[in-house]
């Protein structure tokens, strides 16, 4: 009535300001009762879809574009109102949340399916504190070698079984004026990769005891471990290192890759797309294996690395939100998420994604793999952040190996004598 009585501009201005009312009241009846905050904001519309087949839960998903807004938000929001379910980085990388009692215990659900044979233990140690697991993976990723496949064709290679094969091909590309395996310690990152697979192809159980503080980087596991990194490169078996990571033109591992003049690197199978996009086709032209061990009679494994989503231990429809988590930790849950992402599924009932990751997958399932978690997430954040400097130091001068290893035990000691 009052919109009819007023006129002209005010009318208007009425009009708008009882339109705007309307939309916050529309929105607000739609709000979830199990909230999500996230860091992919590319991912939200996949988020909707495989949620959205949740019967017994409605969802507010609110996506987050900047890393580091996003983590101010959630740190805010876990002491005030947190939301019930929010992504996160894994291992040490959410202890602070773990030790703090910001986060929930969802042991019980993993129990749950663990026990029924649906997911892998092993996948739940990227979670896990004190024998409680507070979090379920968002992504799966494995790190396999890329092999070119037209290289390996032209000089007619085939895919190695053993560790001896692999170096047998190594020997047959340099004769070939190639580089057998790219590395690159551009963002320092990176240069954990083969100091973990080195380590885990000799003693896997070595390395998860110095990734916790029981073993010593001075130790001789390491020491072998930088002694075969070393020959490897005096060989010629490696570049330099000096190469950027990812890019698919200039000077890049990818790139040279792409172009044959690389004809291997050890990369998480999210780099798939990439490695696609710098012209060769997945199947075709490359392809993965998984790095054999030095010892055949070992039981295989295989580094991964795990995305987490949590439950806010103060939610305020907790309840809620631990229902989600066991609906996302289903058959049905994965296997949509895997259609969506091409992701590992972390339900073992759910299809595997096609092409070369599917395959890979399908082989780590029922080879009995072990999987070992990533070091960047495997050790605490004050070792990690400080050792691939270290590390780096020796790929630039693989001399320094004994110091490096004197540095990275110091970096070590340092944290656990106050923790």
């Amino acid at each position: 009535l009052l919109v009819l009585i007023l006129g002209g501009k005010m009318k208007k201005i009425l009009f708008i300001f009882l339109s705007t009312a309307l939309l916050l009241t529309a929105n607000i009846s739609k709000a979830g009762d199990v909230t999500l905050f996230h860091d992919k904001a590319g991912w939200q519309d996949w988020w909707t879809e495989t949620f959205a087949m949740d019967g017994n839960n409605s969802y507010e998903i609110t996506p987050f574009s900047d890393t580091s807004s996003y983590q101010a938000a959630v740190r805010q929001s876990l002491r005030a109102d947190p939301p019930g379910l929010f992504t996160w980085w894994a291992g040490y990388r959410m202890k602070e949340m773990v030790d703090s009692g910001l986060v929930e215990d969802l042991s019980p659900i993993w129990d749950k399916y663990v026990s029924s044979g649906e997911v892998s233990a092993d996948l739940a140690k990227a979670f896990q504190f004190d024998g409680k697991t507070y979090a379920v993976p968002s992504l799966i990723a494995f790190w396999p070698m890329y092999y070119n496949k037209n290289v390996y064709k032209e000089l007619g290679l085939s895919e190695p079984k053993t560790w001896e094969e692999m170096e047998s091909n190594f020997e047959k590309i340099k004769a070939s004026g190639r580089t057998p395996v790219g590395q690159t310690i551009e963002g320092r990152w990176p240069a954990f990769i083969w100091f973990e697979e080195f380590l885990i192809r000799s003693d896997p159980d070595f390395y998860e005891d110095l990734m916790e503080g029981r073993a010593k980087y001075t130790d001789p596991q390491v020491e072998e471990a930088f002694l075969t990194w070393k020959s490897w490169m005096d060989k010629g078996w490696m570049d330099d290192g000096s190469a950027a990571f990812g890019f698919t033109t200039g000077d890049s591992m990818n790139n040279s890759f792409s172009k044959g003049d690389v004809a291997h690197m050890l990369v998480g199978t999210w780099f798939a797309s990439t490695v696609t996009g710098g012209g060769i086709a997945e199947g075709e032209e490359w392809g993965y294996f998984i790095v054999p061990n030095k010892d055949a009679s070992m039981q295989p494994s295989v580094i991964f690395e795990a995305g987490p989503i949590m439950v806010a231990a103060n939610a305020k429809n907790k309840d809620a939100a631990m229902d989600a988590i066991d609906f996302w930790m289903s058959k049905e849950a994965s296997a949509k998420w895997t259609e969506l992402m091409f992701f590992p599924p972390h339900n073992l009932g759910a299809a595997l994604p096609a092409g070369e990751v599917g395959q890979l997958v399908k082989e780590i399932n029922d080879g009995g793999y072990r999987q070992i978690n990533r070091y960047w997430e495997a050790t605490p954040t004050e070792i990690c952040e400080a050792a691939v400097d270290e590390i780096s130091k020796f790929v630039l001068d693989p001399s320094s190996y004994k110091d490096v290893m004197e540095n990275l035990q110091t970096i070590a000691d340092n944290y656990w004598s106050n923790n």
